[in-house]
């Protein structure tokens, strides 16, 4: 008999599917899919033949439609996502929470993103002013208290949300808060304030809320949030607040242009400053790449004793790095370890 769910959980060869009624099965995927190169990621609803044993287990034989994808983390079927930060412990950071929600924004352009403001019982801290003229909706809770999580859970109906965020801001916790039952280990901070990973897999927990079911997604968040050689009109595109603001230049990238309207003190719309440095920078960091050479780009490459007529492929920089700044190419270069550089 074949079923149909959603796949909460993997662990190393084991598939973890949740049918209709809240079942949960244990599966292998059929070789199959994976030699027509067809990943299973959590998230996927697939199709799976049940095995004649008593046990609930089966064998995944197909993977329906995704709506969407991201990588680091591996999750499929994103509704929408909750970006947690705190109000201290660790301190709350303007610049931090940009970044999340532009990278976000870059990544899963359609869907929702939420932030959410937690400890509000060890300190308020209000972002009102930054954030809610760019169209984000923000929720201040507390895990510990359950204050405003009445408030949260309305949005959490439904939907299958992706929470991500600095370490030590409290999302296992916020987890724990909605899925009480659900086994999480809660990380402490250092003592230089920065919270310790503890979430190491990836998988969809189970929430009911008002007799309907949604689930949280507890990973190990973005791993790899950075900029460099992204488009910078998409970049753009991910503050909502500096797209249709009266600019003189149809194209204007906001970068510090003459004749930009973000230049002109009396005619500057009324966006938190906080939000153009932020994006600013942001922008600066898309310009700053290493193209690591290849055929196509005929890029360098040289011979040495060392090597035995091995050749090693030198990074190709960007002409406009190059020229614009070279004390910043010497610092990129610097981060490269030569030695681990694929060889032909």
């Amino acid at each position: 008999m074949n079923l149909k769910g959603k796949l909460i959980k993997i662990l190393a060869n084991f598939y973890y599917v949740q049918d209709i009624n809240g079942i949960t099965w244990e599966c292998f995927a059929r070789a199959r899919l994976l030699k027509e190169g067809k990943l299973v990621l959590v998230g996927d609803e697939v199709e799976f033949e049940t095995s004649t044993s008593s046990k609930p287990q089966g064998v995944i034989v197909d993977v329906c439609n995704r709506k969407n994808k991201i990588s680091k983390p591996n999750i499929a079927n994103i509704d929408q996502v909750l970006v947690v930060f705190s109000t201290v412990e660790p301190d709350f950071d303007f610049y931090s929470l940009d970044r999340y929600l532009s990278f976000i924004k870059y990544e899963l352009p359609e869907e929702e993103i939420i932030i959410c403001i937690n400890k509000i019982d060890l300190k308020q801290k209000d972002i009102n002013d930054a954030y809610e003229k760019a169209g984000f909706k923000i929720f201040y809770v507390s895990a510990l208290t359950k204050e405003g999580l009445n408030s949260l859970s309305s949005k959490l109906k439904n939907k299958t949300t992706v929470l991500t965020g600095p370490s030590g801001v409290g999302k296992s916790s916020l987890i724990k808060a909605f899925a009480p039952e659900i086994n999480i280990e809660i990380g402490s901070l250092s003592a230089i304030q920065q919270g310790t990973h503890k979430t190491r897999n990836i998988q969809l927990i189970p929430v009911n809320i008002e007799n309907t079911q949604g689930f949280l997604a507890d990973t190990p968040g973005f791993t790899q949030i950075t900029f460099e050689g992204l488009n910078q009109s998409k970049i753009l595109a991910t503050f909502p607040d500096l797209n249709n603001i009266g600019c003189s230049f149809d194209d204007c990238l906001h970068s510090g242009e003459d004749g930009c309207v973000l230049n002109n003190p009396e005619k500057q719309p009324a966006i938190a400053k906080s939000r153009i440095e932020s994006y600013r920078l942001i922008l600066n960091e898309s310009k700053s790449k290493v193209i690591y050479g290849s055929k196509k780009e005929s890029s360098a490459k040289i011979q040495s004793s060392k090597t035995r007529n091995k050749s090693k492929v030198i990074p190709k920089i960007d002409k406009e790095t190059r020229e614009k700044s070279r004390k910043r190419t010497k610092q990129e270069l610097r981060k490269i370890d030569f030695n681990n550089i694929d060889q032909d």
